[in-house]
């Protein structure tokens, strides 16, 4: 919705980036409950870090002001067709702080990513003329 209203601003069509403001404001105050929610609710999991999870419902919820703030600055020029200083400066706050999400979240996950075990692989054993039919007669034994 940001890029959106970004593309809007410089193409010229100010309301189509007050619609998509308006549109931030629904989805962002949705991410913003629910990334709440979780802090509260759920329980954290061994290794994880709360403080990740408190500035990311921080963000989201510093997120959900500036759109409503965007809102609000391009509302009054609407008719005009022009969009206020106040509206850009908004306009770029809005894309720092979903930058800063994107860049806490890749840490949170990197964090949380497990290493990875070696597995060693071992050649096949090499057969010889009996084995197959001992594996057979096993088989057939097994299944009466």
């Amino acid at each position: 919705m940001v890029v959106a209203a970004a593309l809007a601003d410089g193409s010229g069509s100010a309301s189509a980036a007050f619609y998509a403001f308006l549109a931030l404001v629904a989805v962002s105050a949705v991410i913003a409950l629910n990334a709440y929610g979780e802090l509260v609710e759920a329980p954290t999991e061994p290794g994880e870090d709360q403080t990740t999870r408190r500035l990311q419902a921080l963000l989201w919820a510093v997120l959900l002001g500036l759109a409503v703030l965007g809102a609000a600055a391009r509302a009054p020029a609407l008719s005009e067709g022009s969009v206020p200083h106040a509206a850009t400066t908004v306009l770029i706050a809005c894309l720092v702080v979903l930058c800063t999400e994107g860049v806490v979240e890749l840490v949170a996950m990197s964090r949380r990513a497990k290493p990875m075990r070696r597995v060693r692989v071992l050649p096949a054993p090499v057969q010889k003329g009996n084995e197959s039919e001992e594996a057979a007669s096993f088989a057939r034994s097994i299944n009466g």
